[in-house]
């Protein structure tokens, strides 16, 4: 099996990673592009998006990686200053380790979250430029087909954090409980979106997300009525392949920004105190402050640390080199035991 430095695999969607004598299925070219039939190799190369009268056409998205905004147009994909529907993120040689792959994981990560675990995601697929160089593309779902844009706010946006008020570290600067404190707020569908919320961390926690930050969960209203919901999951990639230093989880499990009276302020669970990691006293925790009734949050952990068989088949249909697939799947296991300690 090819690595994913080469677009000569043909034989999976590059979306769904189903088998396809073409680059994308059918069903995938239809709901990401909007057509029966689509490459997977672009018409551009990385300095080609940069070069347009001096300026460069980027996305005012946050984030070490750069990345830019396309449109279909004429059936193929291509450059946007304005009205994108698509965020390209090609890899880029020296942001960090095992760069060529970067695009590979996070397109197999999300895959993982949509076909696996049922979490709702961000379309998404894996594509070439020009040269050869693969590249992440994720569809815009704040963006509707005729343009106009979803009204939608990450818990940055939502909490006020700001990096003039916080800093620079301001979109650490929380808590995953803080964060369903604000939820249970401004998401009228708060009982089941909470659930949908603590599968989300435990999966991240699983694949080794150590960015899950502040900005990286959404609320929307994609029925422009002014209600206001989870937004589906996006920028979900096992950061370990990558940085090694990122800590397991980007933000701490409880509300460390409370008052110094309250009980919640620096809280550790004994299971913290005596390994220095999360295990499942401590989600069983966060499950009890925010909402959640023990028997399905028992349930939600056993659920995930079940589908590891699943994880690996789908590790091995992917386009990450054959190194990093034996990585992924080592440290998923290591992720799902500490999960189940306790």
């Amino acid at each position: 099996m090819t690595s994913a430095t080469s677009p000569t695999m043909q034989n999976r969607c590059h979306s769904c990673l189903k088998e396809t004598p073409r680059d994308f299925c059918p069903a995938c070219a239809k709901r990401l592009f909007g057509l029966k039939k689509f490459g997977a190799t672009l018409d551009f190369s990385l300095p080609e998006i940069k070069s347009n009268n001096g300026s460069i056409r980027r996305i005012s998205i946050s984030g070490a990686q750069p990345k830019f905004s396309l449109i279909v147009n004429d059936g193929r994909l291509e450059p946007t200053e304005n009205g994108g529907t698509f965020i390209l993120k090609p890899a880029v040689e020296g942001l960090f380790d095992n760069t060529k792959d970067k695009p590979a994981n996070e397109h197999l990560t999300m895959q993982m979250a949509k076909q696996i675990f049922k979490i709702e995601a961000a379309d998404n697929a894996l594509v070439y430029l020009k040269d050869g160089t693969p590249a992440y593309i994720t569809k815009r779902f704040d963006v509707l087909p005729d343009g106009n844009r979803i009204c939608q706010e990450d818990f940055a946006q939502v909490a006020g954090l700001t990096p003039g008020e916080k800093g620079s570290n301001y979109k650490y600067d929380f808590s995953y409980q803080q964060i369903a404190d604000l939820m249970k707020q401004y998401v009228s569908t708060y009982p089941t979106d909470v659930e949908k919320y603590f599968k989300l961390i435990l999966f991240n926690y699983l694949v080794c997300n150590g960015d899950a930050h502040v900005k990286n969960f959404s609320v929307y209203s994609p029925n422009a009525d002014g209600v206001y919901k989870l937004a589906p999951a996006y920028d979900l990639l096992n950061t370990s392949l990558h940085v090694q230093e990122l800590g397991r989880t980007a933000l701490e499990l409880f509300s460390e920004n409370a008052p110094a009276d309250d009980s919640r302020a620096d809280f550790e669970t004994d299971f913290f105190k005596a390994n220095g990691f999360y295990g499942k006293p401590d989600f069983m925790e966060l499950a009890r402050r925010i909402g959640i009734k023990e028997i399905r949050a028992q349930r939600f952990i056993a659920e995930t640390c079940s589908l590891l068989g699943e994880m690996d088949a789908m590790i091995d249909l992917s386009y990450l080199s054959e190194p990093s697939k034996a990585l992924f799947k080592a440290q998923v296991r290591d992720r799902a035991k500490a999960m189940e300690m306790g």
